[in-house]
């Protein structure tokens, strides 16, 4: 655990009562003892010493922001670029797959999309319920910064998102461009498309490219969408951030 996600509505002062889930986790599952102090963050990500003061009970301090990453763990201390992933609806467990993995690798935001091919249209509740239980797992393990959550038609993502805005297509088209070209050390901010299992419809792709953005063909074998994801990802992150 890189760091322990309080539930705001717990905390009352300096002073943070577990759940019976939480204690489970923190001392059966992480087999801590009463004697150490760890990291916490709460929904404002405010950042805290936790020690406990009983084993139903934390004691807060506040502490730097920065300071959560000088553990001892080893991990990348610098900025990430801003990366908004935009994922059609997948079937069954890959939402989840691909909310632990996009989390931990730091995007700003995950949006879960309705699109023409995609098989899962509406989520129901338990579903939604699930990938933010995933969402705040992930932060826990990795210590980033908690990602924004959302759901959205494929028109409406098209036409809101911000930045270099990328769609990963099945096929080559007219302007399609690749990756690495596209990609520019001044880059801050990038909106990454990726189809569901279908990919999407040449409609779709259209109306993408007449909101200003770049197709782009991965030099790989054929992927998964929730592969496909975590390779782009890893990919723009790698290569800016080098």
């Amino acid at each position: 655990m890189r760091i322990f996600l309080l539930n705001e509505n717990k905390i009352d002062g300096k002073v943070y009562a577990l759940s019976e889930k939480e204690k489970n986790y923190l001392f059966s599952v992480l087999r801590l003892s009463t004697d150490t102090v760890f990291k916490a963050k709460d929904e404002k990500e405010n950042y805290y010493d936790a020690s406990f003061s009983s084993s139903s009970t934390l004691t807060l301090t506040r502490s730097d922001d920065m300071s959560c990453l000088l553990d001892s763990l080893s991990s990348y201390k610098g900025c990430f670029v801003d990366i908004d992933l935009f994922i059609g609806s997948l079937k069954g467990k890959k939402n989840e797959i691909v909310v632990r993995m996009a989390q931990e690798a730091g995007v700003k935001s995950i949006t879960f999309l309705t699109t023409d091919f995609c098989e899962n249209k509406k989520m129901t509740e338990h579903e939604k319920e699930r990938l933010f239980l995933i969402k705040k797992e992930a932060v826990q393990q990795s210590g980033a910064k908690s990602a924004i959550l959302s759901f959205s038609s494929f028109t409406d993502a098209a036409k809101s998102a911000e930045g270099k805005k990328i769609i990963l297509h099945q096929g080559i088209r007219a302007k399609s461009c690749n990756l690495f070209s596209l990609l520019s050390k001044d880059d801050s901010h990038i909106s990454l498309f990726i189809g569901p299992e279908g990919g999407f419809s040449d409609s779709e792709c259209l109306l993408a490219e007449e909101n200003g953005f770049y197709p782009v063909l991965l030099n790989t074998n054929i992927l998964r969408s929730e592969t496909a994801a975590i390779f782009a990802l890893g990919a723009i992150e790698t290569y800016l951030n080098k």
